[in-house]
């Protein structure tokens, strides 16, 4: 749900000015204060539709007016907004949306939709992890292919045309001897390649992805001469088989 610039600086001004409220009366008793709230059934509609506001538990919490002003729940503004909501007790801090120096999760944030010969990794079972180049990942996208498959690994993520770039670590894992590139698509269309070798070092690429609707990462595998064939005059691209990992996966 698109929010209108207006909107959105009106709806986190509203929020700034109850979490004022709030934290200044839970802070201590020298900084509370009392106030004379007018409840009025008011409503919150946004792009056309109406949002009843709720707390952590589900339950209803009706906005309210005091000296000229309307205030609404955190939560409630921060989930309108599409943004997470969290809370620090020990410094009396509501987070919304990123907190600072966090480590952002994108694989439970924006994980891929779809994948073939791809395993992902969202780091909700920490004994479950993939190893490259001797340092465990838990979050990230392991591709694998088989000797003589002419199918290629993918993963696919929707974008929602929301973000500019894409940011991943590609490294290779297991024993197979295969150089690869990972190709990009956007919205299927070929957009760009990225070459990774098995014997060097895990690379950082940053991947322009134009807003686009979609994006999906291939990976192909094989190491070609000039006529394309590899010892056995056969096509490398489909007698090779590897394992790369993708990890450290981010939009921006």
């Amino acid at each position: 749900m698109k929010l209108s610039k207006n909107l959105r600086r009106a709806l986190l001004a509203a929020a700034a000015a109850l979490l004022l409220i709030g934290t200044a009366a839970a802070a201590s008793a020298a900084t509370k204060k009392t106030i004379e709230a007018s409840y009025m059934d008011i409503k919150l509609v946004i792009d056309g539709v109406e949002v009843t506001p709720k707390d952590a538990n589900g339950n209803v919490v009706e906005p309210f007016m005091s000296g000229g002003t309307t205030y609404l729940p955190v939560r409630a503004v921060a989930e309108a907004l599409g943004k997470e909501v969290g809370w620090d007790g020990d410094t009396k801090t509501v987070y919304i949306g990123k907190v600072p120096g966090a480590e952002e999760n994108w694989m439970t944030k924006l994980p891929p939709y779809q994948l073939f010969q791809a395993t992902a990794y969202d780091g909700t079972d920490r004994e479950k992890f993939f190893e490259v180049a001797g340092t465990k990942q838990t979050l990230g996208v392991v591709f694998k292919k088989t000797t003589y498959d002419r199918n290629r690994p993918f993963a696919m993520w929707n974008l929602n045309g929301e973000y500019e770039t894409m940011t991943v670590t590609v490294g290779h894992m297991g024993d197979e001897v295969s150089n690869a590139r990972v190709e990009v698509y956007l919205d299927g269309e070929y957009s760009a390649e990225y070459p990774v070798t098995w014997d060097g070092a895990p690379k950082t690429f940053t991947i322009p992805v134009k807003f686009a609707p979609n994006v999906k990462l291939q990976v192909v595998y094989g190491e070609t001469g000039l006529d394309g064939l590899d010892a056995y005059g056969g096509s490398a691209e489909y007698v090779s088989s590897g394992t790369y990992g993708i990890y450290d996966i981010s939009f921006s």
